[in-house]
């Protein structure tokens, strides 16, 4: 099978990558359109009928037309004029001509197709966002289409012409609803389930079920606000102290659902568990004066929570929006603990910033108060019922992640004019009427007809003339692509680096009365570590089976040779699926288990469910225990499970595998966009780059996670023909084509070879079908 990689890898390539621009249009190119060509081409000004304000309006081509052509410089106007010869002609008419060195710069961006960031404009705009909210009138519903997003986008559709988008298959859309929600794959079972069943209300309930999987849904949704708040796990500043983690409080916080304005003022106004957001990070040595931590201050809160650009006003009034330096310091001045000088360009300017609010309508800080409750006012500011641009701005970014592209684009250009100013704020008002429920938003948006509406693939990005066709195609996040590979091929790593609490006590679990486990340890003298282990014989591979263990302090338990659970923290006990790692025959389960000091225990419980019927197997005296490199004997039982010190701490509850959004990064990971966090990041690049498609086609950790992955799959007993259909259900979707099948009947013989499925998985993990959300 190893043939068809080539081909496959071409096919992802010439989907998923595209050319990286040529040219830095803000650094390189804006300065030169700034200085010669906005006097008299942008803002309220359009001589010649030529406007400059966005490159939507420079292509429009002015009275003369063709004032811009991407890809010719010498067929574009506006070049042909800054280039001229002729007095009477060459632009600009005044002052001194364009320097031979700029023009060739402009030549080379003009070629390059004239990239150009959108959110970035010349001069200033002739539109003002709305800072309070807006209360949008309804238009009718059409079609029976009576959800207000259909309403809103379906009047938008009929004014342009346009017919609704085709409804997704119910394949497509479950699969796409389980990504967006929870951030994993359906099951090849659930996907039968769902097609199978004949209620009219399966996909509510389906999408119900899936906001309901607290677990499931806060380690997905992690990774985004991760990004946004700029949190990790290692990094710069965590080992010098000079940034803290707020994981604990995210992730909880995440997973009860706290509403978002109440999220928001526990971040800006802090406990000691969530300061390290505002914090932000305590660079080594002397940074330049916008890196300090007030500054950054400034910067992450407008970026995150308002989608304002306060970087470059960091330095000197904003080049891109209206924004001043004077505004990010006063606003970086609500943090300080002591005076704040203005720096322009990394110079002191012997002005010192005053704690100001950047919307003063709503009301402003107190100079006068203390740090605390200077926080504490901004916070409620912030969340101001009347501060429409905070509930724009989170719906807005919501919106992204589902429909793939904002209604405000980029998501951090919020003074950019929307695509439907009208869906925007009825979005952003409801959200607020409904308790600011970030689940239910999105429950909200999900049970439209515009997002159960077929996806449509953007040949190339869409500047201002965007308009809205259907949901956007997206490519699966890093997180996500590895989550999916895990999934299949029962890859989860067994210890999480984020420290959260994921245990979920099921509500008909059975009693503790029912574990019959008991506490053990190694006979003999008392020591720190012991080693445990117990064989037992299958007589057929298991359909079902889970492991509860824990140990006071710390264990890795290991099956057949394979690490499957670890902790350190003997109050949350380790419950997790096991079937893929048992087999028909000898088994054999191993324990290092280790005492930090006080009492010293290890307890495990295996279910294992065959065809034959189920099978308990408990730590008892059948278990043999050993200090390290000691001999093996029968294994001591301190107390029986239930007995002090330790009490009833086995509770069945459900299974939750390790996700990747709770691991350190690693080199795949961040070749595919994860990001290292230092800085806010609020979206991802689309495009598979080069170095990604190399880490994808020859990396060594891939290759890892697809070798040992055919290797636990070829223990599942399917034959060639049954692991390509499950692999193809499990990863697509779908069951392979006739003409896919017949060259993998071909392919992979038997299954038994564990090359070939190793090939089998490479060529579905590889395919855009696989990392595309659709």
């Amino acid at each position: 099978m190893r043939k068809f990689k080539v081909a496959i890898l071409v096919s992802a390539l010439t989907v998923l990558v595209s050319p990286l621009p040529a040219i830095d249009f803000a650094h390189e190119v804006m300065p030169i359109l700034t200085e010669h060509c906005t006097e008299c081409h942008a803002g309220e000004k359009k001589k010649g009928g030529l406007a400059m304000h966005t490159r939507a309006e420079l292509l429009a081509g002015g009275e003369s037309g063709e004032a811009a052509v991407p890809g010719d410089a010498d067929a574009s106007l506006f070049f042909q004029l800054l280039s001229s010869e002729d007095e009477d002609e060459w632009m600009p008419p005044k002052g001194d001509r364009v320097p031979p060195e700029q023009v060739e710069v402009l030549r080379r961006w003009v070629d390059a197709g004239m990239p150009w960031e959108e959110g970035i404009m010349l001069g200033e705009s002739a539109w003002e966002p709305p800072l309070r909210p807006r209360v949008v009138e309804l238009p009718p519903a059409r079609n029976g289409r009576d959800h207000p997003i259909d309403r809103i986008l379906d009047a938008d559709l009929a004014a342009r012409g346009k017919a609704v988008p085709a409804p997704a298959s119910e394949a497509a859309l479950l699969r796409r609803a389980t990504l967006d929600v929870i951030g994993l794959l359906p099951t090849p079972e659930e996907l039968e389930a769902f097609l199978r069943d004949a209620s009219p209300t399966k996909y509510g309930d389906k999408v119900g079920a899936l906001l309901a999987d607290e677990i499931g849904y806060a380690d997905h949704w992690l990774t985004t606000w991760n990004d946004l708040l700029r949190n990790d796990y290692t990094g710069t500043g965590y080992i010098t102290g000079g940034r803290k983690q707020i994981t604990d409080w995210l992730y909880t916080a995440l997973r009860e659902n706290k509403p978002y304005d109440q999220f928001v003022r526990e971040l800006i106004a802090p406990t000691e568990a969530s300061a390290g957001f505002i914090e932000g990070i305590q660079w080594r040595g002397d940074v330049n004066a916008s890196q300090t931590r007030e500054i950054q201050f400034a910067q992450n809160t407008s970026q995150v929570f308002l989608g304002l650009n306060m970087k470059c006003a960091s330095c000197h009034d904003s080049f891109i929006d209206r924004w001043t330096l004077e505004e990010a310091y006063n606003l970086a001045a609500i943090t300080a603990e002591k005076p704040l000088e203005l720096n322009r360009c990394d110079k002191p300017t012997g002005v010192m910033a005053r704690p100001k609010w950047i919307f003063p309508e709503l009301g402003d800080i107190d100079p006068e108060a203390p740090r605390a409750e200077r926080l504490e006012q901004l916070a409620g500011l912030m969340t101001h019922p009347e501060n429409g641009r905070f509930t724009r701005t989170i719906v807005n970014r919501i919106w992204e992640r589902l429909m793939g592209r904002g209604i405000v684009h980029p998501v951090d250009a919020m003074d950019t004019r929307p695509w439907n100013e009208d869906l925007l704020d009825y979005l952003a008002v409801r959200f607020a009427e409904d308790g600011h429920d970030l689940r239910k938003f999105i429950r909200f948006v999900m049970t439209s007809q515009a997002y159960r509406s077929r996806t449509v693939v953007l040949e190339r990005e869409p500047g201002e003339d965007y308009a809205y066709a259907g949901p956007v195609a997206k490519r699966m996040s890093a997180e996500q692509f590895i989550d999916a590979i895990w999934q299949i091929t029962e890859g989860n790593p067994a210890r999480a680096e984020a420290g959260v609490k994921r245990f979920v006590e099921a509500q008909d679990a059975e009693t503790a009365e029912s574990v019959q486990a008991s506490w053990l340890w190694h006979a003999g003298e008392t020591g720190t570590k012991s080693q445990m282990r117990k064989s037992f014989t299958l007589a057929a591979e298991p359909s079902g089976a889970t492991v509860l263990a824990t140990c006071d302090n710390a264990f890795t338990m290991r099956i057949n040779g394979v690490e499957v659970a670890a902790s350190q923290n003997w109050e949350a006990p380790v419950y997790r699926e096991i079937a893929g790692f048992l087999r028909a025959g000898e088994n054999l389960v191993e324990v290092d288990a280790e005492m930090f000091g006080g009492a010293a225990g290890f307890v495990a419980q295996l279910a294992i469910t065959t065809a034959d019927g189920s099978q308990l197997i408990a730590t008892d005296t059948s278990w043999e225990a050993r200090p390290p490199e000691g001999e093996w004997a029968a294994a001591r039982v301190i107390v029986a499970h239930g007995e002090a010190p330790w009490g009833n701490v086995l509770r069945p509850g459900k299974s939750h595998p390790v996700r990747a959004a709770l691991v350190q990064n690693d080199f795949l990971m961040r070749s595919l966009g994860r990001p290292n966090r230092e800085q806010v990041v609020t979206s991802r690049p689309a495009e598979l780059t080069t170095l990604q498609a190399i880490d994808l086609a020859n990396g060594e950790i891939l290759a890892g996670y697809l070798r040992e992955g055919a290797k636990r799959l070829l223990t599942m007993g399917r034959d060639g023909s049954r692991l390509a259909q499950w692999v193809y259900r499990f990863g697509l979707s779908r069951a392979p084509t006739e003409g896919e099948e017949l060259v993998l009947a071909e392919a992979l013989g038997d299954g038994d070879d564990p090359v070939v499925v190793e090939d089998l998985l490479w060529l579905v993990f590889m395919q855009p079908e696989f990392q595309m959300i659709r």
